[in-house]
């Protein structure tokens, strides 16, 4: 296979440009820095040790995930820190309690009262029965309209928007006294961040790694490194990407 063109790999096949992936982590790593906010990236994009461990910068600490079993699948493998980012369905509830009791913080998302009730309603360890179960993180925020936009000036003008609102809230919750993280994100906005986003708690992009044809406007810093073949009208490799968009709130098991 080695010498072979990319035409010749029979599908299903996904080939990796690792150097370009590792120049777009360390990237985001840099950036994330020099904002002075946490970066706390996703993985759903290719659910695999060696991009975890490339995207963390080997801390294995701090990333999200969009399913339990993918929050298991990082456990396993000695990683912490784990937010499960989306609105906690109830039958995932016994799952992500299980993951609470082997890990330092498993983190999950709730965006109605419903919710925090049936948490509040399992027998929990005594430790935890003593703060009612929850423990409030952080407000987290996924500006995924970022991926309609047509260029970084409207990029941009989402995550102005976004941060805004986000910090705004945090405010409220302030005033109430209430004081926990914030946190956005998409690839688009923390490619091309705001000042004021280094307000901010920490900041969630995924698909950073890999980058796309739907990219091309940051191809000035950031490169593709992804080739896949899907079903098209021609017999051309084809970039494939997806998306999500939710506001939820964090909580702690």
């Amino acid at each position: 296979m080695e010498g072979d063109p990319l035409s010749a790999l029979f599908t299903p096949a996904f080939v990796m440009d690792v150097d370009k992936a590792k120049r777009n982590a360390q990237r985001m790593i840099e950036r994330c820095q020099k904002l002075g906010v946490q970066l706390r990236p996703h993985m759903k994009t290719h659910k695999t040790l060696e991009c975890a461990d490339i995207m963390t910068g080997g801390s294995q600490r701090c990333i999200v995930v969009s399913t339990p079993a993918e929050a298991c699948f990082f456990a396993d493998h000695g990683y912490d820190d784990i937010l499960y980012a989306y609105s906690i369905p109830f039958d995932k509830v016994e799952r992500c309690a299980a993951l609470s009791e082997r890990l330092d913080l498993i983190q999950i998302l709730l965006d109605h009262p419903d919710a925090l009730e049936q948490l509040r309603k399992r027998p929990l360890r005594d430790a935890i029965a003593k703060t009612e179960g929850v423990e409030l993180r952080g407000v987290y925020a996924h500006c995924g309209n970022t991926y309609y936009c047509t260029g970084v000036e409207q990029i941009q003008a989402v995550a102005q928007e976004t941060t805004k609102l986000t910090l705004q809230f945090i405010e409220k919750l302030k005033a109430v006294g209430i004081t926990c993280k914030s946190s956005i994100g998409s690839t688009p906005t923390c490619s091309h961040p705001v000042k004021d986003m280094a307000q901010l708690s920490e900041v969630h992009p995924g698909n950073y790694v890999f980058y796309g044809v739907n990219y091309c406007f940051l191809m000035s810093q950031f490169q593709p490194c992804s080739f896949i073949r899907v079903w098209s009208g021609k017999s051309d490799p084809k970039l494939a990407l997806w998306w999500s968009y939710f506001v939820c709130v964090s909580v702690c098991l």
